[in-house]
């Protein structure tokens, strides 16, 4: 992802490398399921080299909150930035839970996820670090 992109985890972890604090919408407590790169192109290959033709969900079912996120990324930076919260969004732009059910994937396509957040943020920080 492109370090403007937007999303929670290039946001905090473009925060925490330029040594800004990391910002939560909200207190924290929603929800939100992360897949890393090669989990998903995995899932998504056998998907096409398989004959099913019914929706399949590709993702990671573990759930995290945000501020659990927040507290992985800064674990994993050479200083650890302040986490501050704004003001939370409300309605469907800030879904309060999200967790994809991967049953079909695992039955269908014997596919499940094998990256963990931890090792997922490390291989993801040195291109950050190569961007900033």
């Amino acid at each position: 992802m492109h370090p403007n992109d937007g999303r929670v985890v290039s946001n905090f972890i473009v925060q925490a490398l330029k040594n800004e604090p990391i910002t939560i919408y909200g207190d924290g407590s929603q929800t939100r399921s992360f897949c890393y790169v090669d989990d998903l192109i995995e899932g998504i290959y056998r998907l096409l080299l398989s004959d099913e033709n019914r929706p399949v969900n590709i993702g990671n079912p573990t759930e995290l909150t945000i501020l659990e996120l927040a507290e992985a990324v800064n674990k994993l930076v050479d200083h650890p930035v302040e986490i501050i919260f704004l003001p939370g969004m409300r309605g469907e732009g800030d879904p309060q839970r999200r967790r994809p059910d991967i049953n079909r994937a695992r039955e269908v396509l014997d596919w499940e996820p094998a990256v963990q957040l931890e090792e997922g943020l490390r291989r993801t920080l040195p291109y950050y670090r190569d961007q900033l």
